[in-house]
């Protein structure tokens, strides 16, 4: 049995689905830029998509993020930029 308060326990479940659907946004974004552009294009989208990330202001406690607003924001920086070729 666990020492962990059930609060605790709480607070690291929700971080673990948080990161996971992190994780499965950041995926379908870089498989996207890859299978349009090149591996090399989605290598520095992952890079851009996690800056972004880091930069985004979220709620404190927030149970859900909205991750899709991190990759929308990448994708229009990647185009402003050029870095996207065709």
């Amino acid at each position: 049995m666990s020492n962990e308060s059930p609060s605790v326990a709480k607070q690291e479940g929700s971080m673990a689905r948080l990161l996971a659907s992190a994780e499965r946004e950041l995926s379908a974004f870089v498989t996207a830029v890859n299978q349009l552009f090149d591996a090399e294009q989605g290598r520095e989208a992952a890079k851009n998509w996690i800056k972004e990330m880091e930069r985004t202001d979220w709620p404190s406690g927030a149970s859900v993020i909205d991750w899709r607003k991190v990759t929308v924001a990448t994708a229009a920086r990647l185009v402003r930029r050029g870095k996207v070729r065709s």
